[in-house]
């Protein structure tokens, strides 16, 4: 019989603890081997023994770093087998594989997410699910090896309580949260940077587009009785110029605080859709948080002096 799956998160199940939920409905137990285990993750395995209280429980993690001491001792209070994998053994531990066990089908639950709330439900992780008949004996048996060869080397937590090596994780637990919420914070300041260089590359392509479009659609007098297109020269050097060194955002605060004569052709052809000020203006732009209040200011207050014909 062909096995029957879900690609999670899909139409069936957005996150990986909506699939436990679907796994557990009618299964007997649930084994889990999975690198990282923290409080969050041991308060979804709560909720969903709440309503199973008579399903078997075991998880299998990694020693350290990231595993909380004290989630696994609350998970083994809740009623879980719980073992370990440490030792150099540890630095090579990181599967995420759920296995529930039913009278007559196995699922199984493969994918990224650890045991934590981000790694089951709030993260943007990935997981397939598969069921498995019991007449399906060949890919049964496949998985359930492929689980016992990952965890062979696991400790049960009972053995690893009070020795040196316990009591060195949990005097090292508080100092690794400080360094975790110090790389957390890293990795912030560097999503940051790299959000904000994404929305200066907008930011350059959008002027780019306001150059083109006004060569294209403005015209201006050419001095001899006639029309020419608006070839805004200066403006494009500018906006070339702070595309290069990284500063198009002083480029264009700039252009706003000291209008030029390609604002009074803009006004002239009543186009404010083309004006820079309406780009800085723009809430819906990711860009629109790196000019300063004082730039927004100057931006609303050149176009108050823009009135467009009531024609």
């Amino acid at each position: 019989m062909t096995p029957t799956g879900s690609v999670v998160p899909g139409s069936e199940y957005q996150s990986g603890y909506e699939a436990l939920i679907a796994m557990t409905a009618t299964a007997a137990s649930l084994r889990a081997a999975v690198a990282f285990v923290t409080s969050s993750g041991v308060d979804l395995l709560d909720e969903l023994l709440a309503d199973r209280p008579e399903l078997k429980l075991q998880v299998i993690a990694r020693g350290a770093p990231i595993t909380e001491p004290a989630a696994l001792i609350r998970l083994a209070a809740l009623g879980a087998e719980v073992s370990l994998v440490v030792g150099e053994a540890a630095h090579r531990f990181h599967p995420k594989l759920w296995l529930a066990h039913g009278q007559d089908q196995l699922h199984v639950l493969s994918g990224s997410g650890n045991l934590t709330d981000g790694g089951l439900r709030s993260n943007d992780e990935q997981f397939e699910y598969l069921l498995l008949d019991a007449s399906d004996g060949g890919p049964i048996a496949l998985h359930e090896r492929r689980f016992e060869e990952l965890t062979r080397q696991a400790v049960p937590l009972g053995q690893l309580r009070g020795t040196p090596f316990w009591a060195e994780w949990e005097k090292q637990a508080a100092a690794r949260e400080e360094l975790a919420d110090q790389a957390r914070k890293l990795d912030r300041q560097l999503a940051k940077n790299a959000g904000a260089d994404l929305a200066k590359t907008q930011l350059y392509e959008d002027l780019v587009e306001l150059f083109e479009q006004t060569k294209a659609e403005v015209r201006i007098p050419d001095g001899k009785g006639g029309q020419k297109p608006y070839v805004a020269t200066r403006f494009k050097q500018s906006i070339d110029r702070g595309h290069k060194t990284g500063l198009i955002v002083p480029a264009v605060t700039g252009i706003v605080r000291r209008p030029t004569e390609g604002f009074s052709h803009l006004a002239e052809e009543e186009r404010p859709d083309l004006m820079v000020e309406t780009l800085v203006l723009d809430q819906t732009k990711p860009y629109h948080h790196l000019f300063s209040e004082n730039t927004k200011a100057s931006a609303r207050a050149n176009l108050e002096t823009y009135r467009p014909s009531q024609s």
